[in-house]
């Protein structure tokens, strides 16, 4: 999980078995998750006492049996924020594999996706970079999700996108028996319940280059790959051709 941080009190006792260490690093020693950067910032703030006296300097040694008095900001377990590995990194370019459920950004104010995950996991490193998403998954389809960390790979990487010159492969499991090859392309637009629809007019071109994998009992193994990135684009390409995801409901999947 990743960790927020939160301001916190905490009083610590030095045994007779401290006697000459040197008071940051017994509190980094004593205090899981804070650095030894937390340290020196709750001493140069003033934050720590040592037996009710303000100590500031991180080199002072302790006698031993004395009583320390802190403040300084702790880590706190956020249960809803997942870590998420990652898979290539950078100065300019993070990958990192998006979990199932989890949507690539947060639909409503207060919950959280995965632009919010990577930015929490690189503001808890004290990276300087706002993360900036160059694509998007759906909530319940895993992979990479690629960022752009800097200015020049926002920059360079945008025009690889709109001149698709990067690739996507995706993985399905689809219900029946598809040919070994086929291409769907058609003119897509959202319909309603959260559906997109093919239209004779109007919309936007799409097109899916599909190869069957493997076979067996009315299932198929699928790769897809999309040329151009409508919304649900192999979703509904998949169901148009009469052989829609596995538990995709909302395209008619078993």
């Amino acid at each position: 999980m990743i960790s927020s941080s939160k301001r916190q009190k905490v009083v610590l006792a030095a045994d007779a078995s401290c006697t000459g260490e040197r008071i940051d690093l017994f509190i980094t020693r004593s205090l899981e998750g804070l650095s030894r950067k937390g340290a020196k910032k709750a001493l140069d703030g003033g934050q720590v006492f040592v037996d009710g006296k303000v100590v500031r300097r991180a080199g002072h040694l302790l006698e031993g049996g004395e009583v320390i008095s802190l403040t300084a900001d702790m880590p706190v377990s956020d249960p809803s924020l997942p870590s998420l590995p990652v898979l290539l990194r950078d100065d300019h370019l993070l990958a990192v594999d998006k979990p199932f459920r989890l949507p690539s950004h947060a639909p409503d104010k207060g919950l959280r996706g995965a632009i919010e995950c990577v930015a929490a996991m690189l503001a808890e490193e004290g990276a300087p970079s706002v993360p900036v998403m160059l694509h998007r998954l759906d909530a319940d389809t895993t992979g990479v999700l690629l960022f752009a960390l800097s200015k020049t790979g926002n920059r360079e990487l945008s025009l690889q996108f709109s001149e698709r010159r990067v690739e996507k492969v995706y993985l399905a499991l689809v219900a029946g028996s598809p040919p070994d090859a086929w291409v769907v392309r058609n003119r897509l637009r959202a319909g309603v319940r959260g559906r997109t629809v093919a239209v004779e007019q109007g919309g936007q071109k799409a097109e899916t280059a599909f190869r069957t994998l493997a076979r067996s009992k009315g299932v198929a193994l699928v790769e897809a790959r999309p040329r151009t990135g409508r919304t649900h684009q192999i979703r509904a390409h998949l169901a148009g051709a009469g052989f829609p995801l596995l538990g995709d409901t909302l395209y008619g999947g078993p």
